[in-house]
């Protein structure tokens, strides 16, 4: 769409083009007249929400008004075409796999998973995309030898249920979404495949993503709450509390984006009584089934509701830190961010952001609502101090 004004201009201008009044775009939005002027000039950060009614109402992609562009994604590599190229291969050689070095156990394959989703925790993302290529060329030579049905099968299309999952999630991080497709439906429609009823549900929690990213929030409450079924109906061990919990907090985040703070609440005491019955699960990968990730959902779903007087309140009670989960953290002082502009408190906005670039910087690096903070902040008080101006200069903010 050109320029770099933020999501705010973006929206001035298909407004403008499609002939329409701010009172106008606000009744398709479903969303005050007031909030569609505030986020035009700049005042407030739009929500995840809000820029997904907007592009709903124009009949455009989110991406498209956030002006998310691959290269803004990517950065941290040196160069696209290698790692992203060699995984997009792998992903479409599944009937022809050509394996490095001598063919590797159930075991070796394991081994080189767990360190894949180690590398994930790290947020070691250009390193992850060097990892998959030749498991999945390991894993789907392995599938072919394999019969469907049996334990040795059901055991490697498990593995390969994970490796699909972390392909997703490298097509997410560095904005090719033919990749994280092609995974996501690869993981989808392999999970009954695995002998493990669960991970049909933690597929459904992945799938849950495209809806929370397009805005689709009712959709997506009803796969939730599907899943959410279909875990109860398993025996309660301590994986299906963790799976549900994750799902609960999902669920929690939708609702509050369609304005429901009270079943958004409901859910996340749910989500927290699940965790305090049930372990973490393992070896479900990016499940994470913890008190601490409760608390982060806890303070972020106010912030879904514009509410950042409560949304400080509730971080102040609690304590949020986790050097093996930087992107859940990070995330959780971007979150912090978005409230205190709300909250109107510049400066403590401000130290937010600092504080999720040093725990988290690819995450805040890409999130798309960093810049709309940033821009926010300095449109203000309409003066960019030099703290704000080197930080935006990092982000790739133009003010």
């Amino acid at each position: 769409m050109g320029g770099d004004g933020g999501v705010g201009d973006r929206i001035a201008r298909l407004r403008k083009l499609a002939g329409w009044t701010q009172a106008r775009l606000a009744a398709h939005a479903f969303v005050s007249v007031s909030l569609v002027k505030k986020v035009e000039q700049g005042r407030t950060p739009p929500s995840p929400a809000f820029v997904a009614a907007c592009a709903s109402a124009f009949g455009v992609e989110v991406r498209e008004l956030y002006g998310v562009e691959v290269a803004d994604s990517i950065a941290e590599l040196h160069s696209e075409s290698a790692e992203i190229a060699a995984l997009r291969e792998a992903l479409q050689s599944f009937d022809d796999p050509l394996p490095e070095g001598p063919e590797l156990g159930p075991a070796a394959i394991r081994a080189r998973l767990d360190r894949a989703e180690a590398l994930r925790k790290k947020e070691k993302y250009a390193d992850l995309a060097v990892v998959l290529p030749p498991v999945l060329h390991q894993l789907f030579v392995r599938a072919t030898e394999t019969s469907p049905g049996t334990e040795p099968g059901e055991r490697v299309r498990a593995m390969l249920h994970d490796a699909y999952r972390l392909a997703a999630t490298v097509g997410g991080r560095f904005g090719h979404p033919d990749i994280a497709a092609t995974a996501s439906e690869r993981h989808r429609a392999l999970a009954p495949a695995t002998g493990d009823p669960l991970r049909a549900a933690v597929s459904d929690w992945h799938r849950s993503s495209h809806f929370l990213q397009n805005g689709h929030y009712a959709a997506g409450l009803r796969l939730l709450d599907r899943a959410l079924t279909g875990v109860d109906d398993r025996a309660p061990d301590g994986a299906a509390h963790g799976i549900a919990a994750q799902l609960h907090l999902r669920a929690a985040v939708m609702s509050a984006r369609l304005g429901d703070g009270a079943r958004a609440d409901g859910h996340l005491r749910e989500a927290r009584a699940r965790v305090a019955r049930g372990a973490v699960p393992e070896p479900y990968y990016n499940v994470d089934a913890s008190e601490l990730n409760v608390l982060i959902h806890w303070c972020a779903v106010p912030v879904e509701r514009y509410d950042g007087t409560e949304a400080v309140t509730r971080a102040s009670r609690v304590t949020i830190t986790d050097r093996t989960r930087p992107e859940r953290v990070g995330h959780h002082h971007i979150d912090q961010a978005r409230a205190w502009t709300l909250h109107g408190d510049r400066e403590r906005a401000l130290a937010e952001l600092h504080q999720a670039r040093r725990i988290s910087p690819h995450r805040t690096r890409t999130h798309p609502s960093v810049r709309e903070t940033v821009r926010a902040l300095a449109t203000a008080d309409h003066r960019t101090t030099r703290s704000l101006a080197g930080f935006a200069r990092w982000a790739r903010v133009r003010l």
